[in-house]
């Protein structure tokens, strides 16, 4: 009797410990801090084009995702959230992934929801395990999330990393034309900066620099620029600017024609913009391949740089 007795007691204590420590309702609550900006967040997190690009699984139809045997629906998005419903065996969770600022440079994702079919006290027991496995799945999208955001070519099209000045003094020319500059003429100012070196014994240390601003409908500020080892006596129409040595760069390796060192140009800006930099001078390419000699643009080599503070 004895024995029968203490199993009773013990199947009481167990259930009564189920029915105070478990909750009520199958939730989830789930949380993720990306290194990104809150724009890129809601391009990806409240967009369907943006989920139809990070998404881990497979997309089944309007709005309708599936992740190794986990459904998701999505009802509607805001600026900040998408609401959504999540289905997985007999458990249909209803709730929404929110993103907000977290530390400097960084947004917070949140998934919060709940089963709000499944009450009864039974069901917190059976549900239970079945609710932890749910929320393991909701852990590895969340974390190929994470993937996706921190590598800027998803967002961007291109890695844009942080570098240092090394080159700190450069021999410069000032020009203006009617038109985008060619080829020859770019080239043509290298040449004329390079004797001037030359000349008085300095040593090219890098690349040679560009920077091209339209100003207007029929002009152009072309400025080229000569990294150097010291400090030269310009001649005229040239100039010797000093480059802090150290300060931040981001820089974008291109591959291709000026058309893509244009679009990669005007995606750092975006960048600066979303990650709210402030860049104290005019960014610049760094022309690895000579153009003239090398026909084939897709050959061409670039890095682009972009000072910030």
């Amino acid at each position: 009797m004895k024995k029968i007795f203490f199993i009773v007691l013990t199947i009481i204590v167990i259930i009564a410990a189920a029915y105070i420590l478990l909750p009520e309702k199958p939730v989830i609550a789930q949380d993720l801090s990306i290194d990104t900006s809150d724009v890129i967040a809601g391009k990806f997190l409240t967009t369907e084009s943006g989920w139809n690009k990070w998404w881990p699984g497979t997309k089944t139809g309007y709005r309708q995702y599936n992740f190794k045997g986990t459904k998701i629906g999505i009802d509607k998005m805001t600026n900040s959230s998408t609401y959504l419903k999540l289905k997985k065996d007999n458990l249909t969770f209803s709730g929404k992934i929110s993103y907000f600022a977290d530390a400097e440079g960084s947004v917070k994702f949140k998934w919060d929801a709940v089963d709000e079919n499944n009450t009864q006290f039974l069901s917190r027991i059976t549900n239970y395990f079945k609710t932890k496995d749910v929320e393991n799945r909701v852990a590895e999208i969340l974390l190929n999330l994470k993937h996706f955001l921190e590598d800027e070519r998803n967002a961007y099209g291109y890695r844009i990393y942080l570098n240092h000045a090394k080159d700190t003094v450069l021999l410069a020319s000032a020009n203006t034309y009617p038109e985008y500059p060619s080829l020859q003429a770019i080239y043509s100012t290298i040449k004329t900066l390079q004797e001037q070196a030359v000349g008085q014994g300095a040593k090219q240390t890098n690349f040679p620099m560009l920077n091209v601003t339209q100003t207007d409908e029929h002009e152009y500020q072309v400025n080229v620029a000569l990294p150097i080892n010291k400090t030269i006596t310009p001649f005229q129409k040239t100039s010797i600017n000093n480059i802090p040595k150290g300060g931040n760069l981001l820089v974008v390796d291109v591959r291709g024609g000026q058309n893509t060192v244009n679009n990669a140009l005007a995606q750092v800006k975006i960048y600066l913009k979303d990650h709210r930099l402030i860049s104290p001078a005019m960014p610049f390419q760094s022309l690895v391949t000579n153009r003239l000699a090398q026909k084939d643009t897709s050959k061409w080599i670039t890095k682009i740089y972009y000072p910030i503070l």
